[in-house]
């Protein structure tokens, strides 16, 4: 599959992006978690490039089709890139690609905004996810997957009468399909690429938080999701007297999965009204645009390299040289 598309924006630097600033690359940029980063970035001033495998139109950006992240040339694919448009920094948007940016980061030779090899990978699947949580004292509702229970029937017992269906990878759907019945599903043609969870009916949030480095810092924003006559969700910033349970089990889960960076996690109360996560997003989500001091703290704690040239380092192409490691802080409790 090509890098570049006959589109006017497709693989060429239209007058706008001239020298002298930074080159940043958004992958998974035509989800809605990437159109949000790419306008932010671009706001600021900066050159950005955006990469995915489906095709785009984003006017603020020049834009690359890649390969799916499950193909083997997706990582030389995107090395490419970041070596022919001298890119200093890459930003994931999208969870699909993360195992792989994270074990192939170092052959990019530039910064990634990116948790570790380890992290990412329990991130990646929602049951290693849950076990993890689970493990560390943090609330999440009861779970499994279809092989665990004999029938549809038993599934719902378990759960309480009533359960969510969703895809156990995290590159799969992300919306989640609430089973009330035996009869809504065939239970004998579920495989274990899917992920059983008991329905928590109570206020949904989500937490957009930023972990650095060194674990040390606070920067979040709690959200609470409003649904008017099954239209589109909205989504209104949390008080603080309301948020302090929802923000805490949120930031236990990011500590207990060894998570850094920005970050995104599903929460809802229980009908004890105590908060459970429901799902981490190990990358910047589709509501990071209502907590922008987030991006300003990753451009911070991942600087522009010297004005010698991008930073090279491992197999990618081009003289290597050491690249420096760095401990990002943000100031708070």
């Amino acid at each position: 599959m090509s890098e570049h598309q006959p589109h006017a924006n497709y693989g060429r630097e239209t007058p706008q992006f001239t020298a002298g600033r930074r080159r940043i690359l958004v992958t998974g940029a035509e989800g809605a978690a990437g159109h949000v980063l790419v306008e932010q970035l671009a706001t600021r001033g900066l050159q950005v490039h955006c990469a995915d495998s489906r095709p785009m139109c984003l006017p603020s950006a020049v834009c690359h089709l890649m390969p799916e992240p499950t193909n083997p040339g997706f990582l030389p694919a995107l090395a490419r890139i970041v070596q022919r448009y001298g890119i200093d920094l890459v930003i994931p948007a999208s969870s699909d690609a993360l195992p792989a940016i994270s074990v192939g980061r170092l052959s990019l030779g530039v910064d990634v905004v990116v948790p570790g090899p380890g992290p990412t990978g329990t991130a990646h699947d929602r049951l290693l996810t849950a076990w993890s949580l689970r493990s560390h004292g943090v609330g999440v509702p009861d779970f499994g997957v279809p092989s665990d229970f004999a029938d549809a029937e038993d599934a719902l017992d378990a759960m309480g009468g009533q359960l969510t269906l969703r895809s156990r990878w995290a590159s799969g759907a992300q919306a989640a399909t609430v089973l009330n019945g035996s009869d809504d599903v065939d239970w004998s043609a579920m495989s274990d690429d899917w992920f059983v969870q008991r329905f928590v009916p109570g206020p949904a949030y989500s937490v957009v938080l930023y972990r650095p480095l060194d674990g040390k810092g606070r920067l979040s924003t709690v959200l609470e999701e409003s649904v008017r006559d099954d239209t589109e969700a909205t989504m209104t910033l949390v008080g603080d007297d309301h948020a302090v349970g929802v923000e805490g089990v949120a930031r236990a889960a990011v500590r207990a999965l060894g998570l850094t960076g920005p970050l995104e996690v599903g929460v809802r109360r229980g009908a004890d009204g105590l908060p459970m996560v429901l799902d981490v997003q190990a990358c910047f989500g589709p509501h990071s645009g209502l907590n922008p001091e987030m991006l300003d703290a990753v451009l911070r704690d991942h600087p522009a390299p010297p004005s010698s040239g991008v930073r090279r380092h491992g197999n990618a192409p081009g003289a290597p040289v050491e690249l420096r490691s760095r401990t990002a802080r943000v100031e708070g409790a």
